[in-house]
């Protein structure tokens, strides 16, 4: 996801390389022999049990999910569980990765789509979250290493990503930046004895092991089909339900066609009645084998349809249209689709905030004898809740370094001895948690 959504009082951020830009300094005489790797690939249900996560990493079958074994056969092995709705890529370093920079596709499902994605740059793990849970399919991740804004490190290195399925035994990649990540997995629901075909035999061996927790001897993840840490009628039932259940024939879609590739869009701020914004989809997508008037876009989501007259597509131009509705504020994410003639995806997400900036009013400093003065005003925001915003005092104040913290009631005020004060303007400004900036009040101060 290109676009971090603000949470409380705080300025809106992303995560773009310009970010990321600030801390290369830091870096400059880093040697650097590849790009980032892929170090693992873990699959997972935000719906397991907690005691079942926990038992796969003190099995060392993964941290957080089960991580995909590589390196032999079992990389295509199929995965029984029935509500995977998330993956885990964890990286070789910190990485600039984004939602649109993986791409899933199946047999059955040509395209998967995702309903959440965040990064972890502690553990260098990026996540991304499925609407609903995989079914049976043979699947393809695809991370982006040669497109147009690729998964990169700090210092610019595109992602070193070639890997080849079921021999590949340590990180990807090799030893040249560059090269797209692809990684096979299969998905069976119910197949607990990875038989690739769910059969009677299946609910019959997890019928023996009901009541087994993790510890228990006898107790086998793989027949714990709903990842709730016991197995249960439930997990006998689901295996019943998918009965004769096989992979199915032929490859994921990706394995014969790249996905989009996306830059995305910066997230922005307009002033209320604001003039229309146009951006183009031609420079913000791009696709391996398609041209860009080849794609097919469209708006997949608009969390706040009230703040536009219209949101718009121009096939012709390749255009995006935000016609802003007039005397409103708020703010929308949307997300915009590229889909390639194979029917692959590439979504992207920005925001849009439509704000007032804040107003000083009342603003004045009072002479309270022995060099100690007090400036005090009034902050209001007809869009934003005031309290805890910041004021920074100037004009004649420079040099004092004299802020307020705005209260709940909306007021300010300082209290400082100043020496040295001489006649002249004194200033206040103020920047709501989006960054607008207030007017400059002033009050003429005369020191007698």
């Amino acid at each position: 996801m290109r676009s971090i959504l603000p949470s409380g009082k705080r300025n809106i951020e992303r995560q773009p390389r310009l970010s990321r830009q600030l801390r290369m300094e830091f870096l400059e005489d880093r040697m650097v022999l590849s790009g980032p790797q892929v170090a693992d690939v873990n699959i997972c249900s935000t719906d397991w049990a907690p005691d079942f996560v926990e038992y796969l990493e003190t099995s060392n079958l993964g941290t957080d999910g089960y991580s995909i074994p590589v390196g032999s056969s079992a990389q295509l092995q199929t995965l029984p569980w029935t509500n995977l709705n998330q993956i885990r890529v964890t990286f070789s370093e910190d990485v600039d990765v984004q939602m649109a920079d993986l791409s899933v596709s199946g047999v059955n499902v040509t395209a998967y789509v995702f309903s959440d994605f965040s990064y972890d740059a502690n553990t260098y793990t990026a996540i991304w979250t499925l609407p609903d849970p995989i079914e049976k399919d043979k699947l393809l991740l695809d991370l982006d290493a040669d497109g147009i804004d690729p998964v990169q490190d700090l210092v610019e290195n595109a992602l070193d990503g070639e890997w080849t399925n079921s021999s590949n035994t340590y990180n990807s990649g090799n030893g040249t930046a560059g090269g797209d990540f692809e990684f096979r997995f299969n998905v069976l629901p119910g197949d607990a004895n990875a038989s690739a075909s769910v059969t009677i035999i299946d609910p019959m061996l997890g019928n023996l092991k009901k009541g087994k927790v993790p510890g228990d001897a006898g107790y086998g993840i793989r027949y714990d089909v709903d990842g709730s840490a016991e197995i249960t009628t439930a997990d006998c039932n689901a295996m019943y339900y998918n009965l004769g259940d096989l992979l199915p024939v032929g490859d994921p879609e990706g394995m014969g066609n790249d996905a989009p590739t996306t830059t995305g869009f910066d997230d922005m701020m307009v002033a209320r009645n604001a003039v229309d914004v146009v951006l183009s989809l031609w420079d913000a997508f791009d696709d391996a084998e398609d041209n860009d008037d080849e794609l097919s876009y469209s708006v997949v989501e608009n969390t706040n349809p009230d703040l536009f007259d219209s949101v718009s597509i121009d096939d012709q131009t390749g255009e995006l249209t935000l016609d802003f509705a007039p005397s409103i504020s708020g703010l929308s994410v949307i997300t915009i689709r590229a889909v390639d003639l194979g029917g692959l995806i590439a979504d992207t997400q920005f925001l849009v905030r439509m704000n007032d900036a804040p107003v000083i009013s009342n603003f004045y400093g009072l002479d309270l004898g022995g060099d100690t003065w007090r400036f005090q005003g009034t902050v209001t925001d007809v869009d934003d809740d005031v309290e805890g915003m910041q004021v920074v005092l100037g004009g004649i104040l420079d040099g004092y370094d004299l802020t307020a913290t705005v209260l709940s009631n909306g007021t300010f005020s300082v209290t400082a001895s100043l020496p040295d004060l001489i006649s002249g303007f004194a200033t206040a400004q103020t920047e709501d948690w989006w960054g607008a900036a207030s007017n400059v009040a002033d009050t003429y101060v005369l020191v007698s």
